[in-house]
């Protein structure tokens, strides 16, 4: 149970999985349909933020499922049902939220793979330059000397290149998975039932 100000909402716990379309389903119960948003956001209803307790269930259940598509089921009380129009416009601004996180996650992507570029021109100058002194110590300097002053530099180069080389294999993997899942919210039809519907 969630508390919003004088009124509970329920979260249902356990999100239910629909074979039909492959869609999954997360079921929330509000009080109202208006709960669903920030209550101190002044924007207009397509454009605000949700609340971040009901963002972060949303976002949960869909971490858990595969990322195929969702449909969210908002059940409400048969007082505070919303006419088509309303519910319209509801699951217009839910979409268009999610639309929001989905795009601020492509920047994040965008800028990381950026800067796993600038990282990987950087670290690979760095060792060549570490090899180049490398090469001269070898030359330059009695064997022992010059050995270790090659093999340090070239230890040092390499490592240089440890951010490059994890922006690429590893770092870009989960900012692409949550971009997926926003994009499935995004796109999810969303219903309204009547509670005890």
């Amino acid at each position: 149970m969630l508390g919003i100000g004088s009124t509970i909402v329920l979260v249902r716990s356990q999100s239910r999985s629909r074979s039909e379309n492959r869609l999954h389903q997360i079921d929330v119960t509000v009080g109202a349909p208006t709960q669903l948003f920030h209550e101190l956001d002044p924007s207009p209803l397509v454009g605000r933020d949700l609340d971040e307790r009901i963002e972060s269930y949303i976002l949960d259940c869909a971490r858990e499922m595969p990322a195929t598509g969702y449909s969210l089921v908002l059940h409400v009380p048969e007082s505070a049902m919303p006419d088509s129009s309303a519910s319209g416009a509801l699951s217009e601004a839910v979409r268009t939220y999610f639309a929001y996180r989905r795009d601020e996650q492509a920047r994040r992507l965008r800028l990381l793979m950026s800067e796993g570029r600038q990282a990987l021109i950087v670290g690979l100058a760095f060792l060549f330059i570490c090899g180049a002194l490398g090469l001269v110590a070898l030359k330059a300097l009695p064997t022992p000397l010059g050995a270790f002053l090659n093999e340090g530099l070239l230890i040092i180069g390499w490592v240089a290149n440890w951010r490059p080389v994890e922006i690429f294999l590893y770092d870009w993997r989960p900012l692409r998975r949550e971009w997926k899942v926003m994009d499935a919210l995004s796109r999810m039809p969303i219903q309204f039932r009547a509670t005890g519907a």
